[in-house]
């Protein structure tokens, strides 16, 4: 879930505030789609109903400092959110977006899928102001919410997991609710993501191989790299959620935006592909052409139809001369 889709300083580097299971009721997700419809083609009156149902300070999780929601109402399921992007908000912006849920995604469904998205400023009746770093207040209709981002300390992993000729770009927070390390192969010059493991990952695994694993909540696939600590490498993610861009369509956009002045994305970026030399920002966006605000997807990992295909992918890499290469050429298929 991107573009469209899809919670004294706040400092969260290991585990997440305490909080019990969450319980939902079907009952209510019934009377909710009963609800009456709000005008959803109206922007600024979802922006409105949305804003005014968040608590008075809210934790934005994913390091691309998306803010994410989702509403039932009038039969349809809609899923968005509210973003006050780095380099975005210190210029007193926030954008808010939203799409209708496809729980099954289909071509002849998405000619009619109702869409929106557009910023929000002080021109709006948005203010929006950055006491620090991470931290923004943003106020509408005279109510005031504070974001709070996390603070993910831009360590490297630990000794033993990189090769010499690997480099550590950033850690980044996926939507997922993963954490992971954004690494760079200065031979191949091919990026790839190692699961962070520290200290602890909310995700159960089914073995696929002995060193093949598939998080049961998120289908990501991981491939152990003995060699080298236990690492994981993300090999594979679900096409189908790439498709409905949900929360589980990969790490390839999610990146340490709050920290881009001090990591060497661009760097990387530029070495990977020469033909971006110049043509992008510090957060990896395009700065021109048809391309101008999108960012690169490194998207090194397969997307997979099948989880026999996934393995089969990740059991062929695994025995290359080069695994890490291998695996992020499966991103071509994309």
């Amino acid at each position: 879930m991107k573009s469209i889709l899809c919670l004294a300083p706040f400092i969260l580097a290991g585990p997440l505030p305490a909080a019990g299971p969450e319980l939902s009721l079907h009952q209510d997700l019934v009377e909710s789609w009963q609800a009456p419809a709000l005008p959803l083609q109206d922007s600024r009156a979802v922006f409105d109903w949305v804003f005014s149902r968040l608590p008075a300070e809210v934790i934005v999780y994913p390091t691309e400092n998306y803010y994410y929601w989702r509403l039932s109402a009038g039969g349809r399921e809609i899923r968005g959110n509210l973003r006050p992007a780095s380099g975005m908000r210190e210029q007193g912006l926030i954008s808010f977006a939203y799409a209708e849920w496809l729980e099954f995604p289909d071509k002849l469904l998405q000619k009619d899928l109702l869409t929106a998205a557009r910023r929000f400023g002080k021109a709006d009746g948005v203010l929006v102001t950055c006491p620090d770093a991470f931290t923004c207040d943003i106020t509408a209709q005279g109510k005031t919410v504070r974001f709070r981002f996390q603070q993910i300390p831009q360590l490297p992993p630990p000794d033993g997991v990189l090769q010499a000729h690997e480099r550590f770009v950033s850690r980044t927070w996926d939507e997922s609710g993963l954490p992971f390390y954004l690494c760079y192969d200065t031979q191949a010059r091919c990026f790839f993501w190692i699961l962070n493991e520290t200290p602890s990952v909310a995700e159960s695994f089914t073995a696929l191989s002995p060193t093949i694993q598939i998080g049961r909540r998120t289908g990501f696939v991981f491939w152990r790299d003995q060699a080298h600590a236990n690492r994981k490498i993300l090999t594979a993610v679900r096409e189908a959620s790439i498709l409905r861009n949900d929360y589980f369509d990969g790490p390839f956009d999610q990146l340490a935006d709050n920290y881009a002045a001090q990591v060497p994305l661009r760097k990387y970026i530029e070495e990977a592909f020469p033909s971006l030399k110049n043509q992008i920002d510090l957060y990896g966006y395009y700065t021109s052409g048809e391309d101008a605000g999108s960012r690169v997807a490194l998207t090194s990992y397969l997307a997979y139809q099948t989880t026999a295909e996934a393995l089969a992918f990740t059991q062929k890499a695994a025995t290359s001369s080069n695994p890490v290469e291998a695996i992020a050429a499966g991103g071509k298929n994309r």
